[in-house]
């Protein structure tokens, strides 16, 4: 009986610690900051606009200059009348000419859908970009936290033990020893929320990138060498804000809709149907005749078609000037992030670390001389260990937020960002 408790509880525990290594880190591949980006080029949102561009870059070259196709039309009956009786056949073949301009219309409709595509493309790859780089760093960012959390559960592990030997030897208080295990529970809460956290962002930037299993940030992120951010640079940049993708790809769908808006009333234009009948019966032995057609828009001229597509044009016109002032707004809080955190990080770095870090070291040995209590030192430690998580987040932020200006300035053509000018 004892020995099947004991294969119990072995499967219990062998079940608990497979648990805890599969689900508390599902990440199953590694990626860094440039293969993110590059990822981006394959994920699913880009890959379909691609496709549709491609279809389309395939067939629009088939589009000819004639917009009808050829008619023939045969009648075959027999006549019994008074001039006679017999076989009476008729042939006819009818071309129809477009006089309204249609081919050229369809033409100038297609290449601006074409245009339209390729501007929705740069604009998915710009926005995917964008949103890993932010996805990413904060990625990297809870994982140098979680790192953080990890080391001061080892050191509050030690602090508790070396509590407890003072107890023992009557140099601490149950107090102490409390106070030890009250905050080594509290990072051990802190690592579970870390360990959370960088699982669920870990999912969000593989369901972003379009991957099957989490992912885990590799690497040191990539710090872009930007150009120095005077007004003269923000001035220029607000002024090509409309040249972005985003607002060039609603700005050519307006486009494309009124082309489309000419199409239809070029389409229900004037036509003019050219042919030839042969004609054979008991009377005659054959006649030919030429056939002429005109068809005049006199009262269809495709107003209901053409009512709908001027409406999307007038909607994608606002989209556009919306598009623009989105721009403006996220290119201002890109430079802000950067200014902001640039200036966070240089005091966390050169302040507050230092001097949380050198807190530390005093409490320890004011606690080793007897002057100090485990609480000041817990306290201490707590407010270091807070520094620490809070610059690994504030470096992640800055990185990104450096890294978003960088694709928007690219974006604009006023940075390189492969040669850093």
């Amino acid at each position: 009986m004892r020995f099947v408790h004991v294969r119990c509880l072995a499967a219990w525990l062998w079940a608990w610690l497979w648990a805890s290594s599969v689900f508390a880190h599902p990440a199953e591949q590694s990626i860094t900051f440039a293969e993110t980006l590059k990822r981006c080029e394959a994920a699913p949102t880009v890959r379909a606009v691609e496709a549709a561009l491609k279809v389309k870059r395939g067939l629009d070259p088939e589009l000819g200059s004639l917009v009808h196709n050829p008619q023939i039309t045969v009648q075959a009956g027999y006549r019994n009348d008074t001039g006679g009786q017999g076989a009476d056949v008729q042939v006819s073949i009818q071309q129809g000419l477009n006089l309204a301009g249609y081919a050229k219309a369809r033409r100038r409709s297609a290449e601006l859908e074409e245009a339209t595509l390729a501007a929705e493309w740069k604009a998915t790859l710009l926005a995917e970009q964008l949103g890993a780089a932010r996805l990413w760093s904060e990625l990297w960012g809870a994982e140098q936290a979680e790192e953080n959390v990890n080391e001061e559960v080892d050191l509050a592990r030690q602090t508790l033990l070396r509590t407890e030997r003072l107890f023992q030897g009557g140099a601490a208080t149950q107090v102490d020893v409390a106070t030890a295990r009250t905050y080594l529970a509290e990072v051990q809460g802190r690592r579970l929320a870390a360990e959370g956290e960088v699982v669920e962002l870990g999912l969000q930037l593989s369901r972003w990138l379009g991957v099957g299993g989490a992912l885990h940030a590799s690497g040191q992120p990539e710090d872009p060498r930007l150009p120095v951010l005077s007004d003269t640079l923000l001035t220029e940049a607000l002024r090509k804000l409309a040249a972005l993708p985003e607002p060039s790809m609603r700005r050519l769908a307006e486009q494309s809709e009124r082309a489309r808006a000419e199409e239809t009333v070029a389409q229900r234009g004037t036509q003019l149907y050219v042919g030839a009948m042969w004609l054979r019966e008991p009377t005659a032995p054959w006649a030919a005749f030429g056939t002429l057609t005109l068809s005049l828009p006199a009262f269809e001229r495709g107003q209901r078609e053409r009512a709908d597509q001027l409406a999307a044009a007038a909607r994608l016109g606002v989209q556009t000037e919306a598009a623009v002032s989105g721009a403006q707004a996220d290119l201002r809080q890109a430079l802000h992030d950067v200014s902001h955190f640039g200036e966070l990080g240089k005091l966390i770095t050169e302040t507050l670390l230092p001097s949380s870090a050198r807190e530390v070291a005093l409490r320890e040995r004011l606690l080793a001389a007897g002057d100090g209590t485990i609480l000041e030192v817990l306290m201490a430690r707590r407010a270091y260990v807070a520094a620490r998580t809070q610059s690994a987040r504030v470096r992640a932020n800055l990185i990104g937020s450096r890294q978003r200006l960088a694709l928007y300035l690219t974006a604009l053509g006023l940075f390189d960002a492969e040669s850093g000018r």
